[in-house]
């Protein structure tokens, strides 16, 4: 059995936001996180989207915490739009003191980083996740949550894709104003073609036949008719992984 999929998934928790993504592409909202490395910590929001390689088959705890809904795109999709596994760091780690170290220069007056480079190291930390930690998110509460097995893949588009994106803002200003920051980035999209598509996955088994009556409605002037049959056979449910897989 393979350990991870030839398909990066984004989940999501309802069927709206599932038709949403797939009429319109992805939206680009901040996503505050707080990494700690040696006894140091960064917390701060950056703007991104998250996939997961994980095989269908092991995805069960994924559904609890991100939703029953989601949609995969292929890997060489992944590829082309700049989409990367996250890194992950044991907090303790001699890896965790050198990016400690990074940050640490980041933030000093004096520094003699360049302003290209203190933003190539918050590129780096918005790609960085601790190996475990806390997280409260739908029905999961724990506080030693092993975010490795998650296989998290991101995309962290900087003013180099969407100009008016930051890669980093402090939790303290992002908390003030949420929406501002997100209103500023709302406008732009992620886009996919439908051959990109290999998955898209509705929670119950009897949303299926909506799912392909809104892919007919909304896909027709895209595909062939043979391209639409393609697309229809990627339709599957929560219900029947589960139960099947």
């Amino acid at each position: 059995m393979a350990i991870s999929t030839n398909s990066i998934i984004h989940y999501t928790s309802s069927f709206k936001v599932l038709t949403s993504i797939l009429k319109e592409g992805f939206k680009i909202k901040y996503c505050l996180e707080k990494l700690e490395v040696d006894d140091e910590s960064s917390n701060a929001a950056h703007p991104m989207i998250s996939f997961c390689d994980i095989p269908l088959s092991e995805s069960t705890q994924h559904f609890a915490a991100y939703g029953k809904y989601g949609i995969g795109l292929s890997k060489s999709w992944a590829i082309e739009n700049g989409v990367n596994p996250v890194i992950y760091i044991d907090k303790n780690s001699l890896f965790a003191k050198s990016i400690k170290e990074l940050i640490l220069e980041r933030r000093k007056d004096d520094t003699n980083l360049t302003s290209k480079q203190k933003n190539e190291i918050l590129r780096i930390k918005s790609y960085a996740k601790n190996y475990s930690g806390p997280l409260k998110r739908k029905s999961v509460n724990t506080t030693e949550y092993r975010f490795y097995d998650e296989r998290e893949w991101r995309l962290v588009p900087g003013k180099d894709i969407i100009p008016d994106a930051n890669f980093s803002v402090g939790a303290s200003n992002y908390g003030k104003d949420k929406e501002k920051y997100n209103s500023k980035i709302s406008k732009y999209r992620i886009l996919f073609a439908p051959t990109d598509i290999s998955y898209i996955i509705v929670k119950d088994t009897k949303e299926i036949p909506q799912m392909t009556n809104f892919i007919r409605s909304n896909y027709s002037s895209k595909c062939t008719a043979d391209e639409l049959d393609v697309l229809f056979s990627k339709i599957c449910s929560t219900e029947q992984i589960v139960a099947d897989y």
